[in-house]
């Protein structure tokens, strides 16, 4: 447990409150007791903040235990639908949003085509009032919404500085959330994604990792000592403009020989196409083809697992994280892409290890960085430390 003998008062109270509702949700029903001997609190400091968080609806008395010795203790039940949560992820191809209780039970959810983002966050709200209406949810209980989009944002003042696959930039979301009247969080969907992976994906627990979200382009979250690092600038992580090739294909960045230009979504397609008689628009059909022995799908995905790796061992030796996951879009396929990873010649043994890093692929298949919207409004209850460095 985090030592408190350098905060305030004030902050005490925050953590105190924040391990009790934890705690609470995590055992489903407890006692005051219990509660005080697992977390070394005083039984007047668990009484004041029970209080607390039954009048605010997050907890309530569900029964009676049996007595120990004197009084029968009270049994406390969490309220899982005290609050919702919304998360939205934001791709060029297509919008996902998912609703949401404090368990993450999914209440609700809907994907859509992606136009342009005034149109698009007009389309949102819409969706996310008909789910509300639908429900018979009040608006009162919805916590926020979280938005992953696909760039450099600066989530302090809500705006996407740079998201160059959306051709957007300085785009404030201010207008957005007052409109909505909801709170918006907004973050980069790799890191969204990287967060949601160490709270309920494969990883959970895992100190450092990097995450790597391919998509139309390629973003990576970087977590240290299970905290999402952004640096001072906010724009750690974009491995996905790292050079390499020397050929001249033009990123949308403005550079030639990015990473993602070799090694995303548009990438394999561009790789299968070339070679293919049939052009395709659907990295599902290439994965298709491949199952059933079609070698022109076999030749595009070794060279783009090829191209995938030369990324990959870049963060490894810059790095050196635990794990290196795999995800965005491609997370669904991880048994394709192990194999086709394996067929490289780049690992000694069927474990992906590299230079003491492995690498592994998400749980949560290609809805990382919706999940992680949709977990990263709910942090303003469970959490009383920053994710971020």
């Amino acid at each position: 447990m985090l030592s408190t003998k350098n905060f305030t008062q004030e902050q005490i109270k925050d953590i105190n409150r924040v391990n009790i509702i934890n705690f609470i949700r995590q055992e489903k029903t407890t006692t005051k007791q219990e509660i005080a001997l697992t977390l070394d609190l005083s039984i007047p400091t668990i009484t004041s903040n029970i209080n607390d968080l039954i009048n605010e609806g997050y907890v309530k008395e569900v029964g009676i235990a049996k007595s120990t010795g004197g009084r029968k203790p009270v049994i406390l039940g969490f309220v899982k639908n005290a609050k919702y949560s919304f998360g939205v992820s934001i791709t060029k191809d297509h919008v996902q949003i998912r609703l949401i209780n404090l368990e993450n039970d999914i209440i609700d959810e809907t994907e859509f085509p992606y136009t342009d983002l005034v149109t698009t966050l007009s389309s949102i709200k819409d969706h996310i009032t008909n789910m509300l209406k639908e429900h018979a949810i009040n608006r009162k209980y919805v916590v926020g919404i979280g938005l992953a989009l696909p760039g450099v944002v600066n989530d302090e003042h809500l705006i996407l500085e740079k998201a160059p696959n959306l051709q957007v930039h300085d785009f404030s979301f201010i207008r957005f959330q007052e409109s909505l009247g909801l709170r918006v969080w907004i973050e980069n969907e790799a890191n969204i994604a990287a967060f949601a992976e160490i709270k309920v994906g494969n990883s959970k627990n895992i100190d450092n990792l990097v995450y790597i979200s391919i998509t139309e382009g390629i973003g990576t979250g970087i977590i240290i000592k299970s905290h999402i690092y952004k640096s001072n600038q906010k724009k750690a992580g974009e491995f996905g403009h790292t050079r390499v090739s020397g050929g001249q294909l033009r990123c949308n960045c403005g550079r030639s020989g990015c990473w993602e230009l070799y090694a995303s979504k548009q990438a394999l397609l561009r790789l299968y196409n070339e070679v293919s008689d049939i052009e395709t628009t659907s990295i599902d059909q290439i994965f298709d083809s491949y199952d059933h022995g079609d070698s022109l799908a076999k030749a595009a995905l070794l060279e783009y697992a090829n191209y995938l790796f030369d990324g990959v061992e870049n963060i490894i030796l810059g790095l050196n994280p635990d794990y290196v996951v795999i995800g965005g879009e491609f997370g669904k396929y991880e048994r394709i892409l192990k194999q086709v990873l394996r067929a490289s010649d780049r690992f000694k043994t069927d474990r992906l290890v590299y230079e003491g890093s492995e690498i592994i692929f998400t749980g949560l298949e290609d809805k990382g960085a919706l999940t992680g919207a949709a977990l990263l409004p709910l942090e303003v209850i469970f959490n009383y430390n920053s994710n971020v460095i």
